[in-house]
């Protein structure tokens, strides 16, 4: 299967635009995740639901897509195996036990930790150059998103246990990106979102041996800004937005994203996720939350214009210094 091509396909300015789509599919399944608690789901349960049907959808389009090329090579089923079940499933219940005995803002804030972590590993294990606005990016949007998980209101001391979790859900969700970007290096953004979200999926359902999932919920009925919708519906609006179109999207802009990037834009989730629960839910923001907003869009835009600096045209590739063969990329 020939290299489907790395990082600068098509130039960064559309991996920002697919980036900022993962992130408001991610984020905009927010309210539909908050009307399936509603209703009586698990957290474990309301995941597995997601991941099952977000992988039926992109292995469908996936086949239809790309036929014959679906075949992952036997060498590389570990690569895949391990994003499916770290990246996407460890990472998911651990994030969603860390919720458990954390409030919301500081079980993000610990999660998104993840672009400080992909960039120290970018920097350290891959010894590459990174612009010193990277750094001020990430720390402001870390400060922004501390604002906009109102952080300070955690009251007294922190579970161990919980921050454990939620540290553990950051090294999963910055080993995505890290898996993502090799595997990308072979296999087209939407065969290795396939197949990942498939083995997440299975890995998913095995813990269903533990807390099966109630399929008698999904002929219910719950409450979501004043209409009264399928508890079903709400699972295909969260499998297919949320998960499949959302990890789809990603993987595509970390084509044309480095994992610095692509990380980093994650956390615009949060945003987007604020965003529709006030036009859908009636949230409204506080001042603060407003302001950490604002901050963390900064901390993004000055990262993204590190690398459009350093990379004239917009394209993240520089030419290689020995005639193409090598790949001359820099970070």
């Amino acid at each position: 299967m020939p290299a489907p091509g790395g990082h600068g396909s098509g130039g960064i300015l559309p991996g920002i635009a697919l980036a900022v789509a993962a992130a408001v599919a991610m984020g905009g399944a927010a309210p539909a995740l908050k009307a399936l608690g509603a209703a009586g789901l698990s957290a474990v349960n309301i995941i597995q639901a997601r991941a099952v049907v977000g992988a039926a959808l992109l292995l469908l389009t996936a086949a239809a897509v790309h036929r014959g090329r679906l075949r992952i090579r036997a060498r590389d089923w570990w690569l895949v195996l391990l994003y499916g079940t770290v990246s996407l499933a460890l990472n998911q219940v651990a994030f969603t036990m860390a919720l458990t005995r954390l409030p919301v803002g500081i079980a993000l804030l610990v999660e998104y930790l993840s672009p400080v972590l992909v960039a120290l590993w970018v920097r350290l294990v891959q010894r590459k150059r990174l612009s010193g606005l990277v750094w001020v990016g990430i720390a402001l949007t870390l400060a922004g998103l501390a604002l906009t998980g109102r952080v300070w209101s955690s009251g007294g001391g922190l579970d161990r246990a919980g921050l454990a979790l939620a540290l553990l859900a950051a090294l999963t969700l910055a080993g995505r990106f890290l898996l993502a970007e090799r595997g990308l290096r072979v296999y087209e953004p939407l065969v290795m979102s396939a197949w990942g979200t498939a083995v997440g999926a299975a890995a998913l359902t095995l813990v269903g041996l533990f807390e099966p999932f109630p399929f008698d919920a999904l002929r219910r009925e719950t409450a979501l800004s004043g209409w009264s919708l399928p508890v079903w519906a709400l699972v295909i609006w969260v499998g297919v937005i949320g998960m499949a179109g959302g990890l789809a999207l990603g993987v595509a802009a970390q084509r044309r994203l480095p994992p610095t990037s692509a990380s980093l834009m994650l956390t615009l989730e949060v945003v987007a996720g604020a965003v529709l629960a006030y036009l859908v839910l009636g949230e409204v923001l506080t001042p603060p939350q407003l302001a950490g907003s604002l901050l963390m869009l900064l901390g993004i835009v000055l990262a993204q214009l590190a690398a459009l600096r350093r990379r004239p045209g917009g394209r993240l590739t520089d030419p290689a210094p020995d005639g193409g063969r090598g790949s001359g990329r820099r970070r």
